[in-house]
């Protein structure tokens, strides 16, 4: 859905004055830990956006950072950021749903891609994509919504969905961004249950899932609203590997 997220491009400041709490003290801090080693590593970031966990991945240390995205206007901010501070990070423009192989990665990373998915085949096929791009034994990281999280976690987040009372697999719903005026995005509502299943069909094993949590060094000031974003918080991390060919051979 290029043309939601090329609107947002213009006006992602108010954006980013918003998703940054929430970012900075929850999701990037589970997110890094999941990472673990980057050094020396080629890493693939799909649905990158304006590029600023791609940017933090390159700071890890990884030697090769390629980042993508259907929308070009979050492209033209990602590499509007690559010019001003040069870190040697690649942004093309691609849907993960449709997306060529580019080449074998150690570690694919998803940031809040998968819940743009319109059907699980939709899901699968990113899923897929994924796994083609992984070298065999290398990691896969995302960084998802998590399709239980609770109205007071919302809040505290800055964010303000409108489910369905009843959602089922797929249906699309408005999540909406406190900015004056708020910022909507349609996104489709898929359990952590469903995920997890899609990613072992594309071949995935050792799926494995888990809420984002305050950082330890969250500011004292700080610490009441990260506690309420932690009340079944709006995001979670699924991390998984792609077999080896020796490790196929044993089961």
């Amino acid at each position: 859905m290029p043309d939601q997220y090329d609107q947002v491009a213009t006006t992602f400041a108010d954006v980013e004055a918003i998703i940054s709490f929430v970012r900075e003290n929850l999701e990037w801090p589970s997110f890094k830990e999941l990472l673990g080693d980057l050094r020396g590593q080629r890493v693939l970031d799909v649905g990158c956006g304006e590029g600023s966990f791609t940017r933090r991945i390159k700071q890890l240390g990884a030697a090769e950072v390629v980042g993508t995205d259907l929308s070009p206007g979050m492209i033209a901010l990602a590499q509007q950021a690559e010019e001003r501070n040069p870190q040697g990070i690649t942004y093309q423009v691609q849907d993960l749903a449709s997306m060529p192989p580019q080449g074998e990665f150690d570690v694919v990373t998803a940031i809040h891609v998968l819940h743009y998915a319109d059907t699980r085949q939709t899901m699968q096929t990113m899923a897929n994509t994924m796994h083609a791009n992984l070298k065999p034994g290398g990691k896969l990281a995302v960084l998802s919504a998590n399709a239980n999280s609770s109205e007071e976690s919302e809040t505290a987040a800055g964010f303000r969905t409108y489910r369905p009372a009843t959602p089922k697999e797929g249906d699309k719903f408005k999540v909406a961004v406190l900015t004056t005026p708020p910022t909507e995005i349609e996104v489709h509502h898929w359990p952590t249950a469903t995920i997890v299943n899609v990613l072992q069909s594309a071949g995935f094993t050792n799926v494995g899932w888990s809420l984002v949590k305050p950082s330890a060094t969250v500011a004292p000031a700080d610490r009441d609203r990260a506690a309420r974003c932690a009340k079944n918080p709006t995001s979670l991390t699924i991390t998984a590997t792609k077999l080896r060919p020796a490790d196929d051979n044993m089961t």
